[in-house]
């Protein structure tokens, strides 16, 4: 049974979180039309995403730490600042350097955000419940995508830059949600020594957890390439105007996160504590990779949401079952660890949209093709090395 604070705190953690990820998903399906707009070609709209993934990758560690010795709930406002800033400035950029300005600072403080939300689950939650809390907080993810980029292509089909300054007022509103009503979760016991940045790094490649770092990164260069460039893919395959697609995509991200918030608040938990983390990781990989197989042969928006839709199951698959996992292994520095996990998902990141946005070039199809292979191998790898009774599993 979780204490009073930890059931109150979560409670508003969710309310928080779903709030702020619906104001990141309002600026998604009018992002890429607008930086194409301001006159981004693809190659530079997924070095947007790059850069704001760079910021990511080097920062939600010092953010995770930094929770660890001040406390998650004014690092956690700083990223929802952080989100209400960029998003203005993006909203209010003409020029393509202004772009990247804005993805930049907004990738330097909302890097704050994601991985204070799972160490403050982490904090508050015993390893019997931990699963299941991840699950939650990544329902409350996958609503606001659903509602955020409904409202978004709704808004954005009026005015393109609309969506951005919404989005920004609904950071501001879960800022201050979330200072007036989030409890500070008990400190636990802190480790002997802060990690140097050396020591975090070998925290994060040596050892039996390594493999699901590594996960980590493959989910996020996947997942990251679809980002870049599925705007345009819809465009380009479908023959839509920016304002259609921009309609258009609020309804595929309407179906994958429907499908992400079903799988996230009800399914997952119920799946850890029968089968493991381990294997839920390795059927989100297989999942998620015939998803974006199947992509490539859509020609319309219903398969084209369908197969997203089964793309988004796979990633909810993985994505709880990792970070429930790593934060079971480290029972101190919880900021720090999933801090690190985020880490790699912000190198996937990085890869990602710049690789989807110069392959997208020479074949519309071959971001999920790549994205699709990636997936496969890191599964065999985890299916094979399982078979051999080497030591990828954690117990």
């Amino acid at each position: 049974m979780m204490p009073h604070v930890g059931r109150r705190g979560l409670v508003v953690l969710f309310l928080a979180v779903f709030i702020a990820m619906m104001g990141f998903g309002i600026v998604l399906p009018v992002l890429q039309f607008y930086a194409r707009n301001v006159g981004a070609t693809p190659f530079q709209i997924g070095l947007l995403a790059t850069s704001y993934a760079c910021m990511q990758f080097l920062f939600a560690p010092l953010w995770g730490a930094a929770s660890d010795r001040i406390g998650r709930k004014p690092i956690f406002a700083l990223g929802l600042l952080g989100y209400a800033v960029s998003f203005t400035m993006f909203g209010l950029s003409h020029q393509v350097w202004e772009l990247f300005l804005a993805r930049i600072l907004g990738g330097i403080l909302s890097a704050a955000t994601l991985p204070t939300a799972m160490a403050y689950v982490a904090d508050t939650t015993g390893e019997e419940h931990r699963g299941g809390a991840m699950g939650m907080m990544g329902a409350a993810m996958g609503l606001g995508f659903t509602i955020g980029p409904g409202i978004g292509g709704i808004l954005g089909h009026r005015q393109l830059a609309l969506p951005f300054f919404i989005g920004a007022g609904l950071a501001l509103l879960t800022l201050l949600l979330s200072w007036g009503a989030l409890p500070e979760p008990a400190r636990r016991a802190s480790p002997p020594h802060r990690p140097s940045r050396l020591e975090a790094g070998r925290l994060a490649l040596g050892g039996p957890l390594a493999f699901f770092y590594v996960v980590t990164l493959v989910g996020a260069f996947a997942l990251a390439g679809l980002e870049a460039t599925y705007a345009l893919f819809a465009q380009d395959r479908l023959h839509l105007s920016a304002a259609g697609g921009a309609g258009a995509i609020g309804v595929v991200f309407v179906a994958v996160g429907l499908v992400q918030a079903a799988i996230l608040g009800g399914l997952v938990g119920r799946l850890i504590n029968r089968w493991g983390e381990d294997r839920l990781v390795q059927a989100g990989l297989l999942v998620a990779a015939v998803g974006y197989l199947l992509i490539m042969s859509t020609h319309d928006l219903a398969t084209l949401a369908l197969y997203a839709a089964l793309a988004g199951a796979g990633h909810s698959l993985m994505r709880p079952s990792v970070a429930s996992l790593i934060s079971k292994r480290t029972p101190a520095g919880q900021g720090l660890s999933i801090g690190i996990m985020d880490s790699f998902d912000s190198m996937g990141r990085i890869v990602g949209p710049a690789w989807g946005g110069a392959v997208y070039h020479a074949g519309i199809s071959l971001p999920y093709l790549s994205a699709a292979l990636a997936l496969l191998v890191t599964a065999g790898v985890s299916l094979l090395t399982a078979t051999r009774g080497l030591p990828l599993q954690v117990h």
